[in-house]
């Protein structure tokens, strides 16, 4: 069981891919800030309704589910999603922030902080010759990034504490979703009716440009503000010339989206 955010989380998972290990399975208690991947799996809702106890009780009594793990550049697990541009500033304003203790202890500070860092960065654009390279087994295509908001690609549907952006999204089907804002109007309405109205993103699908692919490749992006499953890989991105996104293996996560977990 991991138990924490999904940093701590993608911690766990990463090591689990490194030891190829085919025999465990992985459950998780979301004590985390955003707990993207216990929502995907249904483990939020009972940890957040009915209290500690009984998700530990749920899971002790679930069955584990398939679920896709993705290699970044070789050396990086993700399992829940990567995004470049405006949100993965406003995160790494938040991370330096944290870090040297400016921001006082209290989910309600941080989400403070996180509007201010949001209303700070709302100009952000990205430039500089951004690329974004998908493959799909209808070929391959390449977009340019210049002038973007932000960058999101997914292998579940939960991102920035519940958002649902990617309503096609299977967490077991080799593939990934990405989405491309160049307007941040776009972007805002997304991220906060998602929330609230699980079909706005389909509904949103004619203004936002939409893509499935089993892999894909960012380049020209060093230098980019980045973040792979809600923590800064800004200094990563960095020193590297591209990021590149391969399917890595499956493994197995104990599973909550049952109706049969609500009834008691």
């Amino acid at each position: 069981i991991a138990v924490g955010g999904d940093g701590t989380i993608g911690f766990v998972l990463n090591r689990l891919r490194l030891r190829r290990s085919n025999e465990a399975e992985i459950g998780l208690i979301p004590l985390g800030t955003g707990n993207d991947l216990g929502r995907a799996l249904g483990i939020y809702r009972i940890y957040n309704e009915r209290g500690l106890i009984a998700c530990v009780k749920r899971l002790l009594k679930a069955q584990g589910v398939r679920f896709d793990l993705w290699d970044i550049n070789g050396s990086q697990t993700m399992a829940s999603y990567v995004s470049v541009g405006m949100d993965a500033a406003v995160l790494h304003d938040f991370d330096v922030a944290r870090k040297t203790r400016k921001i006082p202890t209290g989910a309600l500070f941080n989400k403070l902080f996180y509007v201010r860092a949001f209303s700070l960065r709302s100009r952000y654009r990205m430039s500089g010759g951004r690329l974004l390279t998908l493959r799909s087994p209808q070929g391959e295509r390449t977009i340019s990034l210049d002038g973007s908001v932000c960058c999101l690609i997914g292998n579940i549907n939960s991102y920035a504490a519940g958002a649902r952006p990617f309503p096609r999204a299977r967490f077991d089907d080799h593939a990934l979703e990405v989405m491309v804002f160049d307007k941040l109007w776009k972007f805002a309405l997304m991220v906060a009716c998602s929330r609230v109205f699980p079909r706005f993103a389909s509904a949103m699908k004619s203004k936002v440009k939409t893509y499935s692919a089993t892999s894909v490749t960012l380049s020209g992006c060093r230098g980019e503000y980045c973040q792979v499953d809600g923590e800064d890989v800004t200094e990563i991105l960095a020193q590297k010339k591209q990021f590149v996104i391969e399917s890595a293996r499956q493994v197995s996560l104990l599973d909550l989206r049952s109706s049969f977990f609500s009834l008691f």
